[in-house]
């Protein structure tokens, strides 16, 4: 399954998802769309897109939230935090056996880490 989301400005999140979150582009479709996989992966997760502005809401996050599940929990957090990474909310889960937090990215909508 992959997760498509309207972006504004495509360049900066395409940039965002890429070098902050680590993600390889997969395909480009300049100013349009980019699917992206995260590293070792070599199926689609996150498909940015400006074709279908009119869906994007005026109030960002509503209706999707892609979480990426990485491998080291604690090293993701701490190098997002160095790259200075917004996040969302502090961690959530640890007393019911898993652990998650949310980020935002360049548009404010929340993207979900956990292992």
């Amino acid at each position: 399954m992959m997760t498509s989301v309207q972006v504004r400005d495509f360049d900066a999140a395409v940039a965002w998802y890429r070098d902050v979150l680590g993600l390889s582009v997969l395909a480009l479709e300049p100013d349009e769309f980019c699917m992206l996989v995260p590293p070792g992966s070599t199926g689609p997760a996150l498909a940015l897109a400006t074709d279908h502005p009119d869906r994007i809401s005026p109030r960002p996050g509503i209706g999707w939230a892609p979480v990426l599940v990485v491998d080291d929990f604690d090293a993701t957090v701490a190098e997002l935090r160095q790259r200075e990474v917004t996040f969302d909310a502090e961690e959530e889960g640890g007393d019911e056996g898993y652990r998650l937090v949310r980020i935002l990215d360049p548009e404010g909508n929340a993207i979900g880490i956990t292992a």
